[in-house]
């Protein structure tokens, strides 16, 4: 289900059935023994507390075989050190921690022992000798950030966890972060930078504002000056959007005096509009993730182009010249090499990215072939220049670390995760389903894309369906929709569960792109945003009369599953479609006051939440299950004390995935 959604700002958070909780606590203790004076704040991060309510009896072939699918992990990741080796995430307990690789396919050393887990980290910069890392409290209610250094196993608590602290920015002086946070009224998201070398320093606030949500880019290289953005709220209808992270307007801050000014392209807008950004290295301007236009272009005309594309700006806007070539795909992400030579981005083509390398010296933009086709994330080139760091997932691979040499494209494995007992050679692929909707384009019925993952011969180490799924199932099989959230896009990565949705159960997984997804469009993301959010409930429902068009598949037996933003579409549905649906799934929601007509949904629901989410009060959520049940619904419902917007902790992803397991294996038989 994870695989799904777009990045989030939080590690992955992967399967694995071995965890050495005990070996955890020992090495936990022996650091609070050392006296780190943190023991108080972690004594309060105690394993989270599930709520079980009216949940469908343990089935004995549920639970015999699923367990053999949660028993893999991941690595991704984070940061080079100076030496050479690396800072990934991986999880060995219950949460993902910190740890360094010298080498590849090398031991996994454990460096952080944080009970709530790591959101983010990175390493001092020109150093090997520190990092700083941010641990959530309570789901994320609130967030402390702590400088670990590696000879002296000492960690230094910089903020004190009673606010919403965001992720560290290092200088290159390898003394100053900079984060934002909401720590000067709680609401508002503010610039602060903070000198890790000055014991009980407070952070200094740079650049503030009522109303304003700031985030931080880039350091010069002589951290005279920081590049902000400053967030765009998008019109969400009511708390339900299917855009990713919003756009931010670009500024440039002097740290010491906290003035600020925009970056402007001349003659056109005011500020320029981003999705990420960083200082060039000739040190006279910028390159940009953007969707704006060339100043003076058609596109410019028209309000942009329709895909976000890197381009350079000088300083003051005058000029600018396109640096990704391929303007029918969005460039999801990039980084450069601190010499200004390379500059590597990753472009989502089809939900897969494909990775191009922009060689400034030769001139040249390369296609990197040598990659698996799958998710890309992190990429960042080493201090050298000489090396990128990239994480990669595919439908048969869990998430790892390789390393690509730009002059040369060769490519080395750094991580290779576990699977467990499985064979993923024996995972579905899926393929791309285009399915015609209700309203038309220049006179033609519009066509959406659905991945559709159809069971096929069970693979070695597969244990054998004993809920009469699998290939031996005769007639027509079962539906799930699985309704993404996050970006809205669908994207074929790692998931062991949908894997035994298909083998255990014979589900046919069907995972539309409903209007509103990423990756398909300027103009394709905002008509399924705000006001038009109907229009992607209205796309399930074309996908429905498909399913009924379709011999091989049950009409009679469909459930749908939506997280975060899904989760809105998934309730909606019920809704709008009931009479066509067996039940569904809504887990991690957003707020629910745009939901229409909930009255309505007469069918099996299973609700799933964090009550520790701070964007969405935990009583919408209670106050639906008790609605529905006065209505004479049947409503599941599991809920996790310190967890948020989705779950962090293996033991309650497991339980989630157990309960929806045995939610949808007595709802389509």
């Amino acid at each position: 289900m994870r695989h799904h959604t777009n990045d989030m700002l939080h590690f992955n958070c992967d399967l694995m059935g071995i965890a050495r909780r005990a070996i955890a606590g020992c090495r936990l203790l022996t650091l609070l023994l050392l006296g780190l004076g943190i023991g108080a704040l972690h004594a309060q991060q105690a394993q989270s507390v599930l709520t079980r309510d009216g949940l469908t009896p343990p089935d004995p072939a549920v639970t015999d075989a699923l367990p053999h699918y949660l028993e893999s992990r991941s690595a991704s990741f984070v940061d080079w050190l100076w030496d050479g080796s690396m800072l990934i995430a991986t999880r060995f307990g219950d949460t993902e921690q910190i740890h360094r690789l010298r080498a590849p396919l090398g031991m996994r050393e454990q460096l952080s022992f944080a009970v709530g887990g790591i959101a983010s980290a990175a390493a001092r910069p020109y150093a090997s000798d520190a990092f700083v890392y941010l641990e959530p409290h309570h789901g994320g209610e609130s967030s402390q950030l702590f400088l670990q250094r590696l000879a002296e196993h000492a960690l230094t608590p910089l903020t004190d966890g009673s606010h919403r602290d965001g992720p560290p920015l290092w200088a290159h002086d390898g003394k100053h972060i900079a984060f934002a946070s909401n720590r000067r009224n709680g609401i508002d998201v503010d610039l602060y930078v903070l000198d890790t070398e000055e014991p009980g320093a407070t952070p200094r606030l740079v650049v503030g504002g009522a109303g304003n949500r700031w985030r931080a880019y880039d350091w010069s290289i002589d951290d005279k000056r920081l590049l902000l953005g400053r967030e765009l709220s998008s019109d969400s209808g009511g708390g339900a959007s299917a855009g990713g992270a919003p756009e931010s307007e670009l500024y440039i801050a002097a740290v010491d005096s906290g003035e600020i000014s925009a970056v402007a392209i001349a003659g056109a807008v005011p500020a320029v509009r981003v999705r990420d950004a960083r200082f060039a290295g000739d040190g006279h301007g910028l390159v940009l993730l953007t969707s704006h236009a060339a100043p003076g272009s058609p596109a410019m005309a028209a309000g942009g182009a329709q895909f976000q594309h890197l381009c350079y700006t000088d300083f003051g806007g005058h000029e600018w010249r396109d640096l990704s070539t391929d303007a029918n795909h969005d460039v999801e992400r990039f980084d450069r090499s601190i010499d200004g030579r390379y500059i590597a981005y990753a472009v989502n083509d089809g939900g897969s990215r494909r990775l191009m390398l922009i060689d400034q010296q030769r001139k040249l933009d390369l296609t990197v072939a040598a990659l698996p086709a799958g998710i890309i994330r992190g990429l960042t080139f080493d201090p050298s220049g000489t090396r990128l760091a990239l994480t990669i997932e595919t439908v048969r691979s869990p998430a790892d670390v390789y390393v690509l040499e730009p002059q040369t494209q060769a490519l080395t494995r750094w991580t290779q995760s576990e699977v467990g007992l499985l064979d993923p050679e024996g995972f579905v692929v899926p393929q791309v389903l285009h399915f015609p909707t209700w309203d038309r384009v220049e006179g033609r019925p519009r066509e959406l894309t659905a991945l559709v993952y159809r069971p096929g011969a069970a693979a070695p180490g597969t244990p054998p369906s004993t809920l009469g799924g699998g290939q031996s199932q005769t007639g027509p099989r079962p539906v799930l929709l699985l309704l993404c959230g996050g970006g809205g896009q669908c994207r074929p990565g790692f998931d062991p569960f949908l894997q035994w949705l298909i083998h255990q159960l014979g589900v046919v997984v069907v995972a539309p792109n409903v209007r509103g997804s990423a990756g398909f469009g300027r103009s394709f993301a905002e008509a399924g945003q705000g006001a038009l959010r109907d229009d992607a409930v209205r796309d399930v429902g074309s996908l429905l009369v498909w399913i009924d068009l379709q011999r091989d598949l049950d009409r009679n037996r469909v459930a749908l599953l939506g997280e975060g933003y899904g989760a809105y579409l998934a309730l909606q549905s019920l809704a709008d479609y009931g009479d066509r649906l067996r039940g569904g799934i809504a887990a991690f929601p957003p707020q629910l006051s745009g939901l229409a007509n909930r009255s309505a949904i007469r069918r099996p629901v299973l609700l799933v939440q964090g009550l520790n989410n701070p964007g969405v009060p935990a009583y919408e959520m209670e106050q639906l299950r008790s609605r529905l049940r006065v209505d004479g619904v049947e409503v599941q419902y599991l809920a996790a004390a310190d967890e948020g917007q989705g779950f962090t902790r293996k033991s309650t992803r497991d339980a989630y995935r157990d309960a929806a397991a045995n939610f949808l294996s007595q709802l389509l038989r």
